[in-house]
């Protein structure tokens, strides 16, 4: 229910239903994801509005459901909001990141795959050996995400 609640501000927020006046968030365009061992970073040309954070049992692909098979025992969810790997540009849309869906690392960050890019959220997961305690930096347009 908070999932649905969270896309549908969004939606009203780009259909310009939010407060008269105030200008709209920009859409962080994702450009670059490097995964090392005990973090992830993933670069933006503007720095998104909100970043959520959660560890789940069972991640999802936030468009279809399916369920995304992760390595490890444990899963956190991040979500940048608004957000999107593709500058949409009336009818065309230019990819902002081209990189890998699914990266490798060397632990205790096993891997990071991409499982949400739908209506200004965009999500990643990141398996790792066992959960461990999360600190989110924000640096310039870049979000790093450090385990431990």
């Amino acid at each position: 229910m908070g999932r649905l609640l969270v896309g549908l501000t969004v939606v009203a927020l780009a259909a310009g239903c939010g407060a008269g006046g105030e200008s709209q968030p920009t859409t962080a365009l994702l450009t670059d994801v490097t995964v090392e061992g005990k973090s992830v970073r993933f670069d933006f040309r503007s720095d998104p509005s909100a970043v959520r954070t959660g560890y789940e049992r069972q991640v999802n692909e936030c468009g279809s459901g399916a369920p995304v098979r992760l390595q490890g025992a444990a899963s956190l969810v991040v979500h940048f909001m608004p957000a999107a790997s593709a500058d949409l540009r009336g009818e065309q849309v230019v990819p902002t990141y081209t990189g890998p869906r699914r990266l490798a690392g060397p632990g205790p960050v096993l891997e990071a795959v991409k499982v949400c890019d739908f209506e200004a959220d965009l999500g990643w997961a990141i398996a790792l050996d066992r959960r461990l305690p999360v600190h989110v930096e924000r640096d310039d347009n870049a979000v790093v995400v450090n385990f431990g």
